[in-house]
């Protein structure tokens, strides 16, 4: 994991967390570790899909990445907002490359880096030929109808997958969410395993260091 700060992802984000007065975060540095790996695997070019974003940090990490990436992040509509604002006011993108997604028609809009999907428009992106598909910490978070209909855009996408959960948690409502119960299918995995870089996480209370109780996987997946 320490190879992460060596990262070209990781100088990317230090850059910006400099420019926003932001302090480097475990998120931040969990991201620049998800985007190598991700571009070791030869996987962050074409049509990217980020589901349940947080503070545009992979947004914002792909596409300092400077390829050939075309981006669809789906969210709830506060959340796109402020993407929407972050983007803004560091001048990442301009308006003319971001495109809010209300219909099918808006998909085909040109010259767009970017495409903000409102949560309850996601069966919009069947058929979008997304080749790469990431979930960072946030299946964990939802009902598992969601998990399946993100699921079936998936499959429906013959996309891979980049899926990165606890291995269970229990909802408000009392749901209890199994990352081995997610909807594979028949699928390959790449990897799958225990994702050590969330087996301690840092803040800026003592004892400074935490440990996760909460066991965490990460895989890689091609439908």
């Amino acid at each position: 994991e320490k190879e992460v700060f060596d990262s070209v992802f990781f100088k990317n984000y230090e850059n910006l967390c400099d420019k926003q007065n932001r302090m480097i975060d475990f998120t931040v540095i969990a991201h620049a570790f998800t985007l190598q790996i991700l571009d070791e695997k030869k996987l962050l070019n074409g049509k990217i899909c980020t589901i349940g974003d947080g503070k545009a940090n992979f947004i914002t990490g792909c596409l300092f990445s400077k390829n050939n990436i075309t981006l669809y992040s789906v969210n709830l509509p506060q959340a796109l907002i402020q993407d929407y604002l972050i983007i803004k006011k560091f001048n990442i993108l301009n308006d003319e490359n971001i495109k809010v997604v209300n219909s099918e028609e808006d998909l085909n809009s040109k010259n767009i880096k970017l495409f903000l999907i409102p949560a309850e428009k996601k069966s919009l992106l069947k058929n979008q030929n997304i080749n790469l598909f990431s979930n960072i910490v946030c299946f964990q978070e939802i009902p598992k109808t969601e998990t399946r209909e993100y699921f079936e855009i998936i499959k429906n996408n013959k996309g891979y997958l980049y899926c990165c959960n606890r291995e269970e948690k229990k909802l408000y409502d009392g749901e209890i969410i199994k990352y081995y119960d997610y909807p594979w299918g028949d699928c390959r995995k790449i990897f799958e395993e225990e994702c050590l870089l969330y087996r301690k996480y840092y803040s800026l209370r003592p004892p400074f260091i935490h440990k996760i109780k909460d066991k965490i996987i990460h895989s890689l997946t091609k439908f």
